[in-house]
């Protein structure tokens, strides 16, 4: 027979997969989805009225009614998109599914037209609210909090490509306990960004490298100047 630990982890296995999975799938779509829509906003439509797609005046003209666009659904959907990413944290508890819709039309449609940062918020939002719904019926006895981190922890490994990130990220979110030892809270997690993040690379390589010249040589004033950015660092966490 299994230690109970190890039975309740081979439990979460099986959701923690599927939610990486699913949570990969769904940023790739909208990705996808977002990259065409952007082609012919971009290129098929001012070459069919005769407009060079990086003129001012298409370029500016394109910015202002995408933002229109995005503005009205937010407005009007339901749910008004869901949360603010400017005032809600990027991990959060899950959102109504009738608010879903919207968010998505005004994610891909914000891509596509040029008015949005990145897909992080609006994703992991999504991804959460699809794991809290789909997954409460299909495994009741997982409570929403924990479909919650399983759906952020696959999502942050497939943005990333690594679970690397989550691994940091929730070492530090699910310490607050001394009853279950750490490795059987990062479990189910980590599996959940590890097939997020291998279910990412099978259809691109995300890279976060600049394109500046290769660094070939220290010096010696590198050190010096590279301890006074640190403490820059240090003092600026410590007096926040």
């Amino acid at each position: 027979m299994f230690h109970p630990r190890a039975r309740t982890m081979l439990l979460l296995s099986l959701p923690a997969l599927i939610i990486g999975v699913a949570s990969s799938l769904v940023l790739i779509a909208s990705m996808k989805v977002a990259s065409v829509f952007q082609q012919f906003l971009w290129q098929r439509l001012p070459a069919s009225i005769g407009i060079a797609y990086d003129s001012p005046f298409w370029i500016v003209g394109m910015l202002t009614l995408t933002g229109i666009v995005v503005g009205l659904i937010i407005r009007y959907s339901p749910g008004h998109a869901g949360p603010d990413p400017a005032i809600e944290p990027l991990i959060s508890m899950p959102v109504s599914p009738s608010a879903l819709p919207g968010l998505l039309l005004a994610l891909i449609i914000g891509l596509a037209g040029g008015v949005s940062l990145g897909p992080e918020h609006p994703i992991m939002t999504i991804n959460i609210a699809l794991a809290a719904a789909f997954g409460s019926r299909l495994f009741p006895r997982i409570t929403a909090l924990d479909w919650t981190i399983l759906a952020s922890a696959g999502t942050i490994g497939a943005l990333f490509g690594t679970p690397v990130a989550a691994a940091l990220i929730f070492s530090q979110t699910l310490s607050g306990s001394n009853d279950i030892p750490m490795w059987d809270r990062l479990f189910a997690p980590l599996m959940a960004a590890a097939a997020g993040s291998l279910t990412t690379s099978l259809f691109f390589h995300p890279h976060f490298s600049l394109p500046i010249a290769h660094y070939t040589q220290m010096r010696l004033v590198d050190i010096a100047s590279g301890a006074i950015v640190a403490a820059a660092f240090a003092a600026g966490a410590f007096f926040r």
